[in-house]
């Protein structure tokens, strides 16, 4: 698989020759190394004679391997989309970028995914909310996507990577290259607690046109998306526009009426989008997608892989109410290893089923399934 990586990073690297030629190529030889060794008379016949031109000259002066190694000398890695390691959820939007280069990590399969977008030039409210939001929703494991951009993108990443969550930042430009700079900081930080992920290659600037194309990666690598203060005509609405058409679930935190950042938000929720009032509203659903990804798995690939303990974390509560920190602690001291996230992951499973109930903080036992 390394030797495809190889290849494919090669081949999406040739001047001229762009993401549905290279995926088209593919799907025709059947692999990347195998396009490299095409004879001159196959391709001629799906490129068009300067993008031949370009082949046949990368061919002949590009050393495959030895430019991939650069590449990973400087801590980035290509994941074409042939890779086992290429985003399930990525793969399966109608247009998936032909390959995906990365510091950090990639988004784990299994854990739930939210995106958090909204206004750049965001007010107090706007701030106070994305922190919210991005904070609870690390807390409980959820893996918060987003484009590092001032404003909303930026402040959601800095909540989730101070409440010990990972987040992923989809760029408009090489991996290589901080944008904005005023999120220096942010961006340092982000490959030790997730990744930084784009379709473009490094050293590549950010252009004004890259911005509507890699929307729909935050999109697609996520489960649900949250809005939080968009004006009436706001790039946003493009990702919005872009998750409705992958299937995904939008979630809008509504703001005044008389705010025009909140026109945008206000606007989708008139059109029907989910309001969101609490980060409890985006847990509900994503414990949802999770039992429908479970079931789904277990159709497709036979015996499921053994469920979290739910029923352990229910041995720790009664009809009284407790704070999910008292019940980690008491599980600590029984010698249960089970991460702070794992268990608030569990308890919302545990009340998806009305075997739990939640007031405020607290959980216990409800008598219905008992």
């Amino acid at each position: 698989m390394e030797k495809e990586r190889e290849f494919s990073y090669w081949l999406c690297n040739i001047e001229g020759i762009g993401r549905i030629t290279v995926l088209r190529l593919i799907r025709e030889a059947g692999s990347a190394e195998k396009v490299y060794g095409m004879e001159e008379k196959a391709l001629a016949g799906m490129l068009r004679p300067s993008q031949l031109m370009n082949f046949l000259k990368a061919r002949q002066e590009k050393d495959v391997k030895r430019e991939y190694q650069k590449l990973w000398s400087r801590g980035i890695r290509f994941i074409p989309l042939s890779d086992p390691e290429y985003p399930r959820r990525l793969s399966s939007i109608p247009d998936p970028p032909a390959g995906v280069y990365v510091r950090g990590e990639l988004p784990e399969e299994t854990k739930p995914a939210a995106a958090v977008i909204g206004a750049r030039m965001c007010s107090e409210y706007g701030r106070y909310v994305a922190s919210w939001f991005a904070s609870a929703l690390s807390r409980a494991g959820v893996n918060i996507i987003s484009g590092l951009a001032r404003g909303i993108d930026g402040i959601s990443q800095e909540a989730a990577i101070r409440a010990g969550g990972k987040t992923y930042a989809v760029l408009g430009c090489g991996v290589d290259i901080c944008y904005p700079e005023e999120n220096r900081k942010i961006y340092d930080r982000i490959p030790g607690q997730g990744g930084i992920l784009s379709e473009f290659p490094p050293g590549m600037l950010p252009k004004a046109a890259h911005f509507p194309v890699r929307n729909r990666i935050i999109s697609g690598l996520s489960d649900v998306v949250l809005v939080v203060e968009a004006r009436m005509k706001s790039g946003t609405l493009i990702t919005v526009d872009m998750a409705l058409e992958q299937g995904k679930e939008v979630f809008v935190v509504p703001g005044r009426i008389t705010d025009a950042l909140s026109s945008g938000c206000n606007e989708l929720i008139r059109q029907g989008a989910c309001m969101a009032c609490s980060p409890d509203v985006l847990l509900e659903e994503l414990a949802k997608n999770r039992k429908k990804f479970r079931k789904n798995a277990a159709a497709s690939d036979g015996p499921a892989e053994e469920e979290p303990a739910e029923d352990g974390v229910k041995s720790f509560l009664d009809f009284t109410p407790r704070a999910a920190d008292n019940i980690y602690e008491e599980m600590k001291k029984k010698g249960i290893s089970m991460s702070l996230p794992q268990l608030l992951q569990n308890l919302l499973e545990l009340q998806m089923e009305g075997a739990v109930k939640q007031e405020g903080g607290y959980f216990f036992l409800s008598g219905e399934k008992l």
